[in-house]
């Protein structure tokens, strides 16, 4: 019971970090790009409710990935394919899914360079590898140690670290 009652709580952290981090995103890019001359900085941005599903989602994968010794006893650059490879994966399928078959359109990446059906680009991918899953793992051993006393977490800068010593 306590590890369905764990998952749902980390389903419900992730999906709202994840509604949390568009928003930011979306706010700032919107200061970046688009606009002729100055406006005021503001931090007023957008997401869909949708994407509660699939931070959620991406967030409870990776989690269970990293519940078990086959993943966290890889190396950690292994660990970083593997996650960013999902989350790339759960991206391009809800993309599929919710704004090409479903016609909602909550994003299209179709004018960016190097994307794949307008549902994923270059850019964000590499930052689901090298930012979004090591922030992803360390989170959830923070909350498995914080609410279940399980596991002395990594700090997050020894796991890039690791990265950069391809240990």
């Amino acid at each position: 019971m306590r590890y369905a009652k764990n998952k749902i709580i980390h389903f419900l952290v992730f999906g709202g970090i994840y509604m949390d981090i568009e928003v930011l995103a979306r706010a700032i890019g919107d200061q970046l790009v688009g606009y002729d001359g100055i406006k005021p900085l503001s931090l007023i941005g957008y997401t869909s409710l949708w994407m509660f599903l699939v931070g959620g989602i991406c967030g409870v994968l990776i989690g269970n990935l990293n519940d078990h010794p086959r993943f966290y006893d890889k190396k950690i650059w292994q660990q970083l394919l593997i996650g960013g490879t999902l989350i790339t994966l759960a991206e391009l399928f809800s993309g599929i899914i919710l704004n090409l078959i479903l016609g909602l359109n909550i994003w299209d990446y179709s004018k960016d360079a190097f994307n794949f059906m307008g549902q994923i680009e270059l850019k964000n991918c590499i930052l689901w590898y090298f930012l979004v899953t090591p922030l992803v793992i360390w989170f959830d051993d923070m909350l498995t140690y914080y609410l279940y006393r399980e596991g002395k977490p990594y700090n997050i800068i020894s796991i890039y670290i690791k990265l950069l010593t391809l240990r």
